[in-house]
């Protein structure tokens, strides 16, 4: 059937309905999608203002019993009360805390599966360069809980009973000037070959799985040093097998104030330690970020939990996500330095 082409007087009346119509029909798709968006908008604020409206589930990337889970489980108890929700801990072990940190990135970002790391976390990036996520893209802070010094200790069996003797015997020493860690990669590894780049003397690291081994021998002065949490060294330097030579802290430690600090005995850059925190999905909403913030650092203030974190060898912060985040940069720099000096790689 042939067509019939409009005259030229009809084409402008025909070009006006056409174009007419087209904007109606915009109009209509525009109003549509105001009241899709509208209806999505309001039980999603909703769901923001009701938070937490269920439990709250809390990944520990560590292994159970750890001081990272003992400490997760205290603060979040307090959370749990504030919140009047509860906030379940489950732990999802391996990969120096890639497992369980790759588990909560893949969550939904509602605010409800949340994680909790040491500092190894921001290390990783440096260690593992095939890493299927980013721990500084794909998740951020909510509140540190605080920072974890290291003590310092050397085996008893040995000279060395200070850490300026210490220093002179590993320089003299260097078959012998040894230092043990739960892992490469691991904290107390990373603190080690720093300090042996502060104190310019060549250390042997040897790697164990868990410091329960590694104390074993240094009891029998096979492995001559070693970092690790106060809680861990210090009854074994109270029972007369260990010498504390320093900590990392700031400040002397309440418990132990006849220990000096590395930056006392002048290391400043050996100040720090480790640190633990709480994070989440990066595209949470900030509304939420903001009231589990507030709400840890009320945790974190409260007179039970904070007694409590300094007898774990914590020394308690809290603080704003955007701080947290700022501090989680400035620390995947510095210890990035440390690893490519360092020269460590994990795959």
């Amino acid at each position: 059937m042939n067509q019939v082409s409009a005259t030229p007087a009809q084409r402008p009346a025909a070009t006006a309905l056409a174009t007419g119509k087209r904007k109606g029909l915009g109009i209509r798709l525009t109003q549509m999608a105001l009241v899709l968006c509208a209806a999505i908008a309001v039980p999603y604020a909703m769901a923001q203002e009701n938070y937490p409206s269920r439990p709250i589930r809390v990944v520990v990337p560590y292994t159970a019993g750890g001081v990272s889970d003992t400490v997760t489980r205290l603060v979040t108890q307090k959370l749990s009360e504030r919140l009047k929700t509860p906030v379940v801990v489950e732990n999802l072990p391996g990969a120096n805390g890639q497992i369980g940190s790759q588990n909560v990135v893949r969550s939904t970002p509602d605010g409800y599966t949340l994680l909790v790391v040491v500092a190894g976390h921001v290390v990783n990036p440096s260690l593992y360069p095939k890493m299927s996520f980013s721990p500084l893209a794909d998740l951020t802070g909510v509140s540190q809980f605080g920072h974890i010094p290291l003590l310092m200790v050397s085996s008893a069996a040995l000279q060395p009973k200070t850490l300026p003797e210490f220093v002179q015997w590993a320089k003299a020493n260097p078959d012998k000037a040894s230092f043990a860690s739960s892992g490469t990669g691991s904290g107390a590894h990373l603190v080690g070959e720093l300090f042996g780049q502060a104190a310019k003397v060549k250390l042997t690291h040897i790697p164990y799985k868990g410091m329960a081994p590694a104390l074993t021998d240094m009891f029998s002065g096979q492995v001559a040093m070693a970092f690790d949490s106060v809680q861990t060294m210090m009854p074994q330097v109270k029972a007369g097998k260990l010498n504390a030579l320093a900590i990392t802290s700031e400040k002397r430690w309440p418990s132990i104030p006849d220990v000096p600090t590395m930056s006392e005995l002048g290391y400043p850059s050996m100040t720090g330690g480790s640190w633990i925190g709480l994070l989440a999905p990066a595209k949470v909403p900030s509304a939420i970020i903001n009231k589990l913030s507030a709400e840890l650092q009320a945790a974190i203030d409260s007179p039970d939990v904070h007694a409590k974190l300094i007898e774990y060898g914590i020394d308690p912060v809290g603080g704003t996500p955007a701080q947290f985040n700022s501090f989680m940069h400035s620390e995947a720099k510095r210890w990035a330095q440390v690893v490519k000096q360092a020269n460590i790689r994990l795959e």
